[in-house]
């Protein structure tokens, strides 16, 4: 078996377990869709009050509603047996484990995501933001999503297998989160005053690409301890 023929095996399996579990595609995209609507709920129906709020909300939202979701990322996998598998068939192959873990991170990000950036659009509507200031939101969303993701990964990485995985999982990761957070959110207050972007969604850009080339391989480390353990 090549590496692309193990590689698509790992995507037909995540996408089958995703198909046969489609409540918590509608979850991701429900919960931000709670936070992001609950919140202005508690303000006063000012206008001007949710343009400022709203870019800080919308993204705290998505980043709740993304590190839930992959707080258990590798739990299942260590209790099922399956990630022994993928390490045996790895070392088989040839294959480094990063490669894999590359491949079931890219997953993981279309799967919770991709639901909020599908809504993220519509919800951020009733927050009166401009047009340039959705099109910087949901760019910005692309790229810190991706982040998240890769840091989710590498936390549940650690803390797959143990006792109150999800909620170490989170300890780890919103330290960690807060500068996409903060370029995020900035960005999208630049657009909405008609400033340049370039220097935060260039930041959130860098940010992910480095993110991308040493989260698989923290993660494959940690993974590789969990199995020998």
């Amino acid at each position: 078996m090549s590496w692309r023929r193990a590689l698509a095996a790992t995507l037909r399996r995540e996408w089958r377990l995703a198909v046969q579990r489609p409540g918590d595609w509608a979850w991701h995209a429900g919960f931000f869709v709670m936070v992001a609507s609950l919140f202005p709920l508690s303000l006063r129906p000012d206008p001007a009050t949710l343009r400022v709020l709203g870019p800080g909300v919308l993204w705290v939202g998505a980043l709740l509603a993304v590190l839930l979701a992959s707080a258990r990322l590798f739990h299942d996998d260590v209790r099922s047996g399956w990630l022994d598998q993928a390490v045996l068939a790895c070392a088989a192959l040839e294959m480094p484990l990063a490669v894999w873990v590359a491949a079931r991170l890219a997953v993981h990000w279309a799967l919770t995501a991709g639901p909020v950036l599908l809504v993220a659009p519509l919800v951020a509507l009733q927050f009166g933001l401009s047009a340039p200031a959705l099109v910087v939101l949901w760019f910005g969303l692309v790229l810190g999503t991706g982040v998240l993701v890769q840091l989710a990964g590498v936390a549940a990485a650690l803390a797959a297998g143990v006792r109150q995985a999800a909620l170490l999982t989170l300890l780890i990761v919103l330290p960690l989160a807060v500068p996409v957070l903060v370029f995020g959110t900035l960005a999208v207050h630049a657009a909405q005053a008609g400033r340049p972007v370039a220097a935060e969604l260039s930041l959130l850009g860098a940010v992910l690409a480095l993110s991308c080339v040493v989260g698989p391989v923290l993660g494959a480390l940690a993974l590789q301890s969990a199995s020998q353990n």
